[in-house]
C-alpha cells in the first residue's frame, strides 16, 4: 500500500516536470517567434531605407537635394543660423544661384559655394577601373568648370567653393586625381569635403572676430577703461564697508565688555545682598 502510494506520488512529481519544462519550451517558442517577427520588422525597415537612399543616389535631382540640405546643415550647426555669416540660394547678378554664399570681413564681396554630387561614375569605378575613372575625371573637370565659370565674378571674390558632400569621392580625388586638385586650384575653385568645409566656416568666423576687433578697437578699449573704472569704484567701496565692519566689529567688542563688567558688578551686588539676608 505504502510503495502504491510512493509510486503515485512520484508519478505526480513527474508530470508537473514535464508540464513546467513543457511550459518552458512554449515560452522559448514564444520569444523566438517575437524576436524573429521582430528581427523581420527590422530587415524590412533597413531594405525600405536602403531602397529610399538607393533612389536618392541615382536620382540627380535628389541627389542634389541631399548635397545642398548637408551643406546647410553644417552652416547652421557651425556659423549658426546668422545671416551676416552665410546665406542660401542667393541669386548673383549674372542670375545664377549659389547654394550658398559666405559673407567676408572687410569686403562687400562674397565667397560662393555650389554642391555637386558626381557619384554614378564613381561607385562604377571598380566594375571597369579605366573606362569610368576617365568619365569620372570628366564629370569632376566639368563640375569645377561650371563652378569656375558662374560663380567667380566680379560681384565675389577670386575664389569660389565646390563643396563634394562625400568624403569617400573627395578622399579618392586627394589620392587618386593629384592633378584634378592642381587644375581645381588653376581655375581659383577649392574642393571641399563636408570635415574640409568645416575647417573653412571656423576660419571664416575666426577672420570675422579678428576684423570687428580691429575694427572696433577703440570702443573696446574705451568699454574696458570704463570697466576699469567700475572696479576701481567697487573697490573703494568694498574698502569703506570693511572699515565700517572692523568698526562695527570694535564697537561691539566694547558693549560685551561693558555688559560683562554690569553682569559682574550685579551677581556681586546680589549675592552680597543674600548673604546679609
Amino acid at each position: 500500500m505504502l510503495q502504491k502510494k510512493e509510486e503515485e506520488t512520484r508519478s505526480a512529481l513527474e508530470q508537473q516536470q514535464i508540464q513546467k519544462t513543457f511550459q518552458q519550451l512554449n515560452n522559448q517558442i514564444q520569444n523566438l517567434a517575437k524576436e524573429s517577427a521582430l528581427s523581420q520588422q527590422s530587415l524590412s525597415w533597413m531594405h525600405e531605407n536602403i531602397q529610399s537612399m538607393n533612389k536618392i543616389m541615382t536620382n540627380t535631382k535628389r541627389r542634389g537635394n541631399w548635397g545642398e540640405y548637408q551643406l546647410e546643415s553644417l552652416l547652421k550647426i557651425y556659423a549658426g543660423e546668422n545671416p551676416r555669416i552665410f546665406s542660401m540660394q542667393f541669386m548673383l547678378n549674372n542670375h545664377k544661384i549659389a547654394d550658398a554664399i559666405l559673407h567676408l570681413p572687410g569686403t562687400d564681396k562674397i565667397l560662393c559655394i555650389d554642391s555637386k554630387f558626381p557619384v554614378e561614375n564613381f561607385l562604377k569605378i571598380e566594375e571597369d577601373p579605366e573606362s569610368y575613372s576617365k568619365l569620372f575625371r570628366m564629370n569632376m573637370k566639368k563640375h569645377i568648370d561650371d563652378v569656375a565659370a558662374k560663380y567667380i565674378t566680379e560681384q565675389t571674390v577670386e575664389q569660389a567653393i565646390l563643396f563634394i558632400p562625400s568624403e569617400a569621392i573627395y578622399q579618392y580625388v586627394c589620392g587618386s586625381m593629384d592633378d584634378m586638385l592642381d587644375y581645381a586650384l588653376s581655375k581659383h575653385v577649392l574642393l571641399t569635403s563636408p570635415t574640409t568645409l568645416v575647417g573653412v566656416i571656423f576660419t571664416l568666423l575666426a577672420s570675422t572676430r579678428d576684423f570687428y576687433r580691429s575694427s572696433h578697437i577703440q570702443e573696446i578699449e574705451k568699454n574696458i577703461m570704463q570697466l576699469q573704472e567700475d572696479i576701481d569704484r567697487l573697490k573703494q567701496r568694498n574698502e569703506k564697508v570693511v572699515r565700517t565692519l572692523e568698526t562695527l566689529n570694535n564697537q561691539v567688542g566694547l558693549v560685551t565688555t561693558s555688559t560683562q563688567k554690569i553682569s559682574k558688578k550685579m551677581d556681586e551686588i546680589t549675592k552680597g545682598k543674600d548673604g546679609q539676608q
